[in-house]
């Protein structure tokens, strides 16, 4: 199976590659659990290093990245969700207010990506990431607009935009909203458990819609439909199930700020790293 994709990984680089693949599904289960994002700010990275080693065209190696990391968090954000649900920490009657909203923007979203050539989507990737970065550096929970979400079109336009960058970058739109719903007086372990409910709104309109663009963009590659590459799937996704439940304990019973601080440093430098490939690529 593995010959298909991975035939030009040499022999090292493919066991690196398999074990890259599995303790990211690990990392981005935990990840999910504990913070409420959908793990694609671990999955992405590494998905694309995989497919620079296996040599895929690079103009569709970024859009393949995202939306096999899209894929893996359906599972994972409907997990989490279920988790945080039996805990007494999601908002259902919210999930049902922001629902349209928030598919309104990953079909544009959807529509957008598959126009965007690998460099663009690379350096929006980057920027996006860098912001999510700096919440982890300076946020302050005593932040707060209001004490109630608007529930308007300005709530729909919170959800709209969450919809739409999240399913650019292949994120479960976690590390989005939990900003958002912490500025409106959500208790931090509600808006976990909250995220985690609207990962699964981007997760699987945004799966879908980028299968979709990668045939009608006659992407073909072995084991892969689409946008989606199936070996991806396969190694991952069962580890991040793994790791998701483990996270929410976490959540629940540990401190988060150095946590937060190291994780924060992690997105940081995965941000300067792809700002660094946009570089190298349009130089």
């Amino acid at each position: 199976m593995f010959s298909t994709i991975f035939s030009n990984v040499a022999s090292g680089d493919l066991l690196l590659s398999i074990i890259l693949l599995v303790g990211s599904g690990i990392f981005a289960g935990f990840i999910a659990g504990l913070f409420g994002i959908g793990g694609g700010v671990v999955v992405v990275p590494a998905l694309y290093y995989i497919f620079t080693l296996a040599e895929i065209d690079e103009s569709i190696r970024m859009h393949l990245a995202v939306g096999t990391s899209l894929a893996n968090i359906v599972p994972i954000s409907i997990i989490s969700a279920i988790n945080h649900h039996r805990r007494g920490s999601v908002d259902i009657n919210f999930l049902k207010f922001i629902f349209l909203s928030v598919f309104v923007g990953v079909v544009f979203g959807s529509i957008a990506v598959s126009s965007l050539e690998g460099s663009s989507l690379i350096l929006i990737y980057s920027i996006i990431l860098f912001f999510v970065a700096l919440q982890f550096f300076f946020w302050r929970d005593e932040w707060n607009l209001a004490n109630k979400f608007p529930k308007n079109f300005i709530g729909h336009g919170y959800g709209s935009t969450i919809g739409f960058l999240s399913v650019i970058i292949g994120v479960g739109g976690g590390s989005l909203s939990i900003p958002v719903l912490k500025l409106y007086n959500f208790d931090i372990r509600r808006a976990i458990g909250t995220a985690a409910g609207i990962g699964s709104i981007v997760a699987i309109p945004g799966t879908i819609g980028f299968m979709i663009a990668g045939i009608q963009n006659d992407v073909s590659l072995p084991l892969t439909y689409g946008y989606v590459s199936l070996v991806g799937l396969i190694l991952i996704t069962p580890m991040t199930i793994i790791g998701a439940p483990l996270g929410v304990r976490f959540a629940h019973y540990i401190s988060r700020d150095k946590l937060s601080f190291i994780f924060g440093l992690f997105i940081l430098i995965m941000s300067i790293r792809f700002c660094l490939e946009w570089i190298s690529l349009t130089s």
